[in-house]
């Protein structure tokens, strides 16, 4: 399927659909790296542009754990700056 996207709306610039990998946050609790995600990224100043039914397709993914390939650890680290 062929996605059409405006041009950017920061410079103005040309954006062409990549599948890139997301990491997807729902609140403190969930988060979620789904990848090949169809995005729209400008090529000049890459601002990232998803489409309604991507995000749907993602929120439904990212709370269904049947579906995972696969449970990765992620160190969390505090940046301990005043």
């Amino acid at each position: 399927m062929t996605r059409v996207y405006h041009k950017c709306h920061f410079c103005g610039g040309e954006v062409v659909e990549k599948k890139i990998t997301i990491d997807y946050r729902w609140g403190e609790e969930l988060i979620a790296l789904i990848e090949n995600v169809p995005t729209g990224v400008c090529q000049i100043c890459g601002e990232q542009y998803l489409k309604a039914e991507i995000v749907k397709e993602m929120e439904r993914l990212a709370r269904s754990p049947e579906n995972s390939k696969r449970l990765i650890q992620v160190p969390l680290h505090e940046l301990a700056i005043a």
